[in-house]
Parts: C-alpha cells; sequence; structure tokens
C-alpha cells in the first residue's frame, strides 16, 4: 500500500474521539469532498452524503465535472484511478460509461449532480466547487436548473472556476479570497450579500477576520489535509482551527478528519 496523506487521513479518522452533534452549537461544518469520507465512504457519493447529515454538517462541498456527452458528474479528480481503478479522463467517457465504474469500497457507482442534488434537497446545502476546464453556458445552466429544481440555489456558496462565480453573481454567494475582498470593500456595495471570504485557515489572521466581521461578510476558512506537510497536519489543522474560533469564526470547511477538534 502506498502511504499517501489521504491515507493517513483514513488511519487518524479512527484514532481521533468522534463528539455528537451538539458539541459544535453555534458553529457551521461544511463537508470537503462532498461528505464524511473514511475507509467505509469514499468521496462524493451516498454513504459520505448521509453521514454527514447524520453528524449535523450544515454544508457539503461538492465537486462538479462535466462527461464527453455533457452530463454533469461529482467527481473530485479529472480521471476515476482513486476509489474505482480506473485511469481514464472523465472528460473522455460518456455518462454511459461512467456508470459501469463501481468503487473501492462500496461498490458504488459515481453520481451525477442531478442525482447528488435530489439526495441533499431539504436535508443540507451545498458549496459548489466546478472544476475546469472551461464550459460552455449550457453547463451553467443545468447547474442553475439542478440547484432551482431542488431548493439548494439560495443558500449556496460559489466556489471553483471563475466561470462559475461570474455565472452566479448575484444568484448565489461566491467565495473570494482575501485580496479580492479588500478590492470589493472598497469598490463595492452589498459585499455581505454578494460574498464569502473563502480562503485556508493558515492564511487567515486577526486582521483578516476583524475586517470581513466588520463589513458582514461571512469568513470561510478551508482546512484540508494537502494543506500541510503530511507528518505535521493534523497538529498543523487543530492549531488553526483552535486559533480561528477563538477569533469568532463560526462555518468551517473542513476534511472529515479534523471533525473531533471542532467538537472539544
Amino acid at each position: 500500500m502506498v502511504i499517501t496523506p489521504a491515507s493517513c487521513c483514513l488511519v487518524w479518522m479512527f484514532l481521533l474521539p468522534f463528539r455528537g452533534p451538539s458539541s459544535t452549537d453555534g458553529l457551521k461544518l461544511i463537508a470537503h469532498r462532498g461528505g464524511v469520507v473514511d475507509a467505509e465512504r469514499i468521496e462524493n457519493n451516498v454513504a459520505a452524503i448521509e453521514e454527514a447529515i447524520t453528524r449535523n454538517y450544515d454544508m457539503l462541498e461538492v465537486d462538479i465535472r462535466e462527461s464527453k456527452d455533457g452530463q454533469l458528474v461529482v467527481h473530485h479528480d479529472a480521471t476515476f484511478r482513486r476509489f474505482y481503478g480506473d485511469g481514464r479522463a472523465l472528460a473522455e467517457m460518456t455518462w454511459e460509461e461512467i456508470q459501469t465504474l463501481r468503487s473501492d469500497p462500496g461498490q458504488h457507482a459515481p453520481l451525477s449532480f442531478e442525482q447528488y442534488a435530489a439526495l441533499c434537497r431539504g436535508r443540507t446545502k451545498l458549496m459548489l466547487d466546478t472544476k475546469g476546464p472551461d464550459h460552455e453556458p449550457e453547463f451553467f445552466a443545468a447547474m442553475e436548473r439542478i440547484l432551482r429544481e431542488n431548493d439548494l440555489l439560495d443558500s449556496a456558496l460559489v466556489i471553483g472556476t471563475q466561470q462559475s462565480k461570474q455565472h452566479f453573481a448575484g444568484k448565489a454567494k461566491v467565495g473570494i479570497g482575501i485580496e479580492a475582498l479588500r478590492v470589493a470593500i472598497a469598490e463595492e456595495a452589498d459585499v455581505a450579500k454578494k460574498y464569502c471570504l473563502f480562503a485556508h485557515g493558515k492564511d487567515l489572521d486577526e486582521s483578516i477576520v476583524a475586517l470581513a466581521d466588520k463589513h458582514g461578510v461571512t469568513v470561510v476558512p478551508s482546512v484540508n489535509v494537502f494543506h500541510y506537510p503530511a507528518g505535521e497536519h493534523l497538529e498543523r489543522a487543530a492549531a488553526d482551527l483552535r486559533r480561528l474560533k477563538q477569533l469568532g469564526v463560526t462555518h468551517f470547511q473542513i476534511d472529515s478528519v479534523y471533525e473531533a477538534f471542532l467538537r472539544e
């Protein structure tokens, strides 16, 4: 077995204590890569969704790509090598071909965005991470239609490509970085309605959080395994999460391996 940050994450998931949903009162947790991911549940799939909802995650960050024949597919990587053992590029496969794949673990087929959204309707919210390359307008029109049909658009947060942010501007809150927030505050009105501050937790300090708070902009730090050196990620993530909580941050997009640090 090749040891990677992701596989280390799965090991530590079982060593860290899970504490019940009530221990995050006042906090809003956003599950990175589509839900709670561990040795039994893969990214962006049914079991991960259901476990995140059971644990009272407020929102799921979902990765959206496009198949060869224009289907919106929920999947993080450009290929299906991880979890499905197939090295073909998603963008070069039809939806019919994609549906023949089965995951390890779980023996699940990949989900379409339509299927994923239907599972979330009335149960949780979505952070939308569209993946490149660029897409035709029909791709975003389909995303918007699916969100509207499932009553998920108004509550959504949009990250991902600039194309996606431009399409959804004024329809949902858009995640922007630290420098873009400073520019928006100087040049635009109603920044609190238009934006959230979305940045790596390790890059957010007291002055940046205070600036966002002053203008009513929700701060959403992302604290993910790949942000830190593999051998130090647990310690560093824990320190960042505790520091940000002390600064009054209430929304966190996390890999579920870090959940215990927010349930202390």
